[in-house]
C-alpha cells in the first residue's frame, strides 16, 4: 500500500478518535497483508497526536547530500581548462569541498571524462561540431 495513502488513513481514523491499536485491526481487515507495520501506525497516531498531519519527510539538519552551486561548477571548469591533467583530489583540495561533489560536478555537471589521463569533454561543442561537418564535406565532395 502507498504510504501516502495510509498516512491519510490514519489521519481519517484519528480524527475518529479511534485508539491505535484499533486503527491496526481495522486497517488489517481492509488492506490483508499489504498494511503498515503496527509500530509505523503507532508512531503516526504519536505524531498526529502533537499536531503534525503531513507525515511526507521533513528537512533534515545538516549538509546536503551534494552542495553543487553555479560559482562552484564554474570555477571546477576553470580549473579543468587550465589544467586538463588535475586529478579530483587537488580539485577538492583547491575549492574546499568532497572528493564526491567534485566527481559528481565533473561527471554529472560538466559531462567530463578521463581519457588518457586528461580531462575530455563527452559532448562535441557546437564549434567542434560545425568544424566536423566541414570535414565531412569536403571529404564527400573529394570522392
Amino acid at each position: 500500500m502507498d504510504s501516502s495513502r495510509s498516512a491519510q488513513r490514519v489521519v481519517q481514523f484519528r480524527a475518529e478518535r479511534e485508539h491505535a491499536s484499533q486503527i491496526c485491526r481495522r486497517m488489517k481487515e481492509v488492506y490483508g497483508e499489504q498494511f503498515l507495520a503496527r509500530c509505523t501506525i503507532f508512531r503516526r497516531c504519536q505524531r498526529y497526536e502533537v499536531g503534525r498531519v503531513n507525515f511526507k519527510d521533513l528537512p533534515r539538519p545538516g549538509q546536503a547530500h551534494v552542495v553543487t552551486s553555479s560559482a562552484t561548477i564554474s570555477a571546477e571548469d576553470d580549473i579543468i581548462r587550465q589544467n586538463r591533467r588535475i586529478a579530483i583530489r587537488e580539485i577538492a583540495v583547491e575549492l574546499s569541498i568532497s572528493k564526491g561533489t567534485v566527481h559528481h560536478i565533473i561527471y554529472k555537471k560538466l559531462g567530463y571524462g578521463k581519457v588518457c589521463a586528461q580531462w575530455v569533454p563527452k559532448h562535441l561543442s557546437e564549434n567542434q561540431k560545425t568544424v566536423r561537418m566541414g570535414v565531412c564535406l569536403t571529404q564527400q565532395f573529394l570522392h
